[in-house]
């Protein structure tokens, strides 16, 4: 399904369907917002860098939701730009420089997360389990997308 999200080649249809995962990503920027200000601020329990933390991401999201929608209703609105977005994001060139930044990004996070496990569980058991939980998930995830990607193409 949510490969299906950024499937470009109905382009109005994917700009849609971002616009529904822009608004999916404010309500969770939201949410995050609302726990810093409900449970997390003046609370003594957590540390001032979690706190921080939540506050933060939240508004990052937040922030990547609104510029995500911005730009999906300038697109959805304005035919010209729409076409142009349209042609860059399916010419070949841009594609084969994106896969390959996400195949050399997610090879090296692989790696980088497996050395630091060695680093990590000298260091405290608890950070290295979720490293490898953090790995687990990107083998799972990759054969899911496997299997899925020579069935669709």
């Amino acid at each position: 399904m949510l490969m299906h999200m950024f499937d470009t080649s109905d382009f109005e249809r994917s700009l849609r369907r971002r616009r529904w995962v822009g608004f999916g990503l404010l309500a969770v920027g939201l949410v995050g917002i609302l726990c810093y200000f409900l449970l997390v601020d003046g609370s003594d329990v957590l540390p001032d860098f979690a706190r921080g933390f939540y506050l933060g991401g939240a508004s990052g999201i937040c922030l990547g939701a609104v510029f995500l929608l911005i730009r999906v209703t300038v697109l959805l609105s304005n035919p010209d730009a729409r076409k142009k977005a349209r042609i860059r994001e399916q010419d070949e060139r841009e594609k084969t420089i994106i896969n390959q930044a996400f195949q050399f990004a997610g090879m090296f996070t692989f790696f980088a997360a497996a050395a630091s496990m060695f680093v990590l569980v000298a260091v405290s058991m608890a950070a290295a389990l979720a490293v490898l939980g953090v790995v687990a998930v990107y083998a799972v995830i990759w054969l899911i997308a496997c299997v899925y990607l020579s069935k669709k193409l």
